[in-house]
């Protein structure tokens, strides 16, 4: 199950300038406690360009990313929330509170398409715990669900074999191979019709 704050309205890549008011700055999950991402979770963030194996799941050379990367990341994910009115969240575990990782929803260009994809990104800490499987079905919920999305895309690095076992677990279609960011990935798409009757 999964509860969050605030009440919004329906927005779609089509219309990417409506903006609900007040919409889901928090929310919980089972295990997991999230909130908007914002400048004041660059320790949290820090933390997770700086894990190594998390870097070679979603970098383009695997290293650490520097501080001045960390900020614009948050910069450009607070303006997201600001535009959009959904964005990514910072996920605690509710048990003590210890930052696990980020995850969430955001409004892409590809190829001269807007797309809302599916991100996430768990601390190697953390990995093989379900993590983020819930941060996943969270985000998907409040897509489907709540912003009544046509669809939502995935796509992971071909050597990324945890991200592909989660599309799976979700019903996600193989779209195609294809470029983001220099790099190859493999390409995803659940539908909102697929979503709702899995």
């Amino acid at each position: 199950m999964v509860t969050s704050s605030g009440a919004c309205g329906v927005v779609t890549p089509r219309h990417p300038r409506r903006k609900p008011k007040n919409c889901l700055d928090t929310l919980a999950t089972a295990r997991l406690l999230g909130e908007a991402i914002s400048a004041k979770h660059f320790p949290e963030v820090r933390s997770l360009h700086s894990d190594l194996k998390v870097m070679k799941t979603i970098s383009s050379d695997g290293n650490v990313l520097s501080e001045e990367t960390t900020r614009e990341h948050l910069r450009q994910n607070a303006d997201h929330w600001k535009e959009h009115g959904f964005g990514l969240w910072v996920f605690r575990r509710k048990s003590d509170g210890r930052f696990v990782g980020r995850g969430g929803l955001k409004l892409y260009e590809i190829e001269g398409e807007n797309v809302v994809g599916l991100a996430y990104a768990v601390l190697s800490d953390y990995w093989n715990q379900g993590f983020a499987t819930e941060m996943a079905e969270a985000s998907l919920r409040i897509g489907f669900e709540t912003f009544d999305f046509p669809e939502i895309v995935l796509w992971t690095l071909p050597t990324n074999l945890a991200a592909q076992r989660v599309t799976e677990k979700f019903g996600f279609r193989y779209i195609r191979y294809g470029e983001f960011a220099g790099l190859w990935h493999v390409f995803y798409r659940l539908s909102a019709l697929e979503w709702k009757g899995a």
